[in-house]
């Protein structure tokens, strides 16, 4: 190849590579929380999942499956409200929770379901009753309590963002048409 087909190509390509990547929906473009060496996240999103499985036993449902596509589904929109400063199951560009769980999720499903929580406040130590307070403030939201109940729903994914004292969690809940 000549030095100036190198000199158009190469520049090409790159803007090519940066579109493509622009457009990636699941692609991690959020810097931040996630990144920030905050440790307690994934013990924080163990815990809810734990806690969430209690209460539906508590309640004769069957327990729920950790997916780990659906954790990153999950920790992916904690990170973007966090970072945009919304608080929605609809981000800015209109993309609902089925959106998001359809283009993250490896595994066909019939039925999806969402619940947020954000808070203020917390310290990293409190991992226990930070859970507890997500979990508990979900089960006094009659529609959030309907989906952490919901029988119909076999798989889970909890993804928890955190900025200095800001808190963001997120569960997806899915039904595996298998299961």
């Amino acid at each position: 190849m000549s030095r100036i087909a190198q000199l158009v190509v190469f520049p090409g390509v790159c803007l090519a590579l940066i579109l493509f990547l622009a457009q990636v929906p699941n692609a991690k473009r959020h810097p931040g929380p996630r990144t920030a060496g905050i440790s307690y996240l994934s013990q924080l999103e163990r815990e809810i999942y734990h806690l969430t499985n209690d209460v539906r036993q508590k309640y004769r449902v069957s327990t729920l499956t950790w997916e780990s596509s659906l954790g990153e589904v999950a920790r992916n929109h904690s990170i973007d409200m966090l970072s945009r400063n919304f608080f929605s199951h609809v981000n800015p560009e209109g993309r609902s929770p089925h959106d998001r769980i359809i283009a993250g999720y490896r595994f066909s499903l019939s039925m999806s379901g969402e619940n947020i929580w954000s808070g203020t406040g917390h310290e990293s130590g409190e991992t226990n009753l930070l859970a507890r307070t997500i979990v508990e403030s979900w089960l006094s939201s009659p529609g959030h309590r309907k989906n952490l109940l919901n029988p119909e729903f076999t798989d889970i994914g909890v993804g928890v963002a955190a900025r200095g004292k800001d808190v963001r969690a997120t569960q997806v809940f899915v039904r595996h048409p298998q299961r």
